[in-house]
């Protein structure tokens, strides 16, 4: 399986940006809601190990002109970040551990690839062929075959040792869920 989630972070992040194609058009003036849990076990830099239960929501608009809004907000107990990632590339970040959000669509599927300081995550929405439904992965994906590293909500640094995801949703809404 971790040989399957490399391959596929590797073939995201090589993709040229001419192969991926706009927001298809069923989905413009539309929110894709994309939810899940992380239960992680995880070694800081000073060698403490801990476990962290984080949930996750990413909410991606396609505005009417087929622009792409996109927002992952993460909690863990009392600790919380945003990003946000506008169509034009800019990012707004706040709170320890918000990382840059790079969404493409390519067919029925709909990604986010989300860069660790080592490895990344993969968000992949499929939809059906109606674009009224989808289903939600989460991948992760290991760089030359060193340790996923990242900075946590807590400011610290640290190699995840293992990580377990649960309870993905993928809904579809009319209209755009950002603008409140």
């Amino acid at each position: 399986m971790q040989l399957f989630a490399r391959c596929t972070i590797t073939a995201l992040l090589t993709l040229p940006a001419t192969a991926l194609a706009d927001a298809p058009k069923q989905l413009y003036n539309k929110t894709i809601l994309l939810s899940w849990n992380e239960y992680r076990v995880q070694v800081s830099d000073d060698g403490q190990t801990s476990k962290s239960n984080t949930r996750s929501i990413l909410t991606a608009y396609i505005s009417d002109g087929g622009r792409v809004f996109a927002r992952l907000s993460r909690a863990s107990g009392d600790r919380s970040n945003n990003t946000d990632k506008g169509p034009d590339g800019d990012h707004t970040r706040s709170g320890q551990g918000a990382s840059d959000l790079s969404p493409t669509f390519e067919g029925q599927t709909f990604a986010v690839r989300n860069q660790m300081r080592s490895g990344a995550r993969s968000i992949q929405a499929t939809f059906n062929p109606a674009f009224t439904g989808c289903s939600l992965r989460i991948i992760f994906g290991k760089e030359n075959g060193e340790d996923l590293y990242h900075r946590a909500m807590n400011g610290k640094m640290y190699r995840i040792k293992s990580t377990d995801v649960s309870s993905p949703s993928c809904v579809i809404r009319n209209g755009n869920a950002l603008a409140s």
